[in-house]
């Protein structure tokens, strides 16, 4: 379960499901309240998001997340509002994928292996 940081939890959670249609599994605070983590997962995947200071670099992938149907999943994020950064687009290595940042600037892509071998995805 990839953890990624979130300097503002509540906008995470809420960008995570709200946008990109993850299911808020579970949540946790402090004693006097502050959210300090949070679980969010979409199908199979899961990731924890984490109260931070720290923000994500924007540039390199936080998360690669196998999806069965890329396309579907494109229609539905952007019709909730989310912008892609990339795609969705072919890759050499026969994925079809879209990449977006979250509001922490987590990069996540979003990938479904178009020649799924014995091996697993993208193998």
């Amino acid at each position: 379960m990839p953890i990624l940081p979130a300097n503002d939890l509540a906008a995470s959670v809420a960008f995570y499901t709200d946008k990109l249609g993850f299911d808020l599994a579970g949540q946790w605070q402090n004693d006097d309240g502050t959210p300090t983590f949070a679980i969010a997962q979409l199908g199979d995947v899961t990731l924890g998001l984490s109260a931070s200071d720290r923000s994500g670099s924007g540039d390199d992938w936080a998360a690669y997340v196998y999806i069965e149907d890329i396309d579907a999943f494109t229609d539905q994020v952007l019709g909730r509002g989310v912008k892609l950064d990339r795609g969705p687009e072919d890759s050499f290595y026969h994925c079809r994928e879209v990449e977006v940042v979250d509001p922490n600037g987590n990069r996540l892509c979003f990938a479904q292996d178009l020649k799924p071998g014995a091996d697993g995805p993208g193998l």
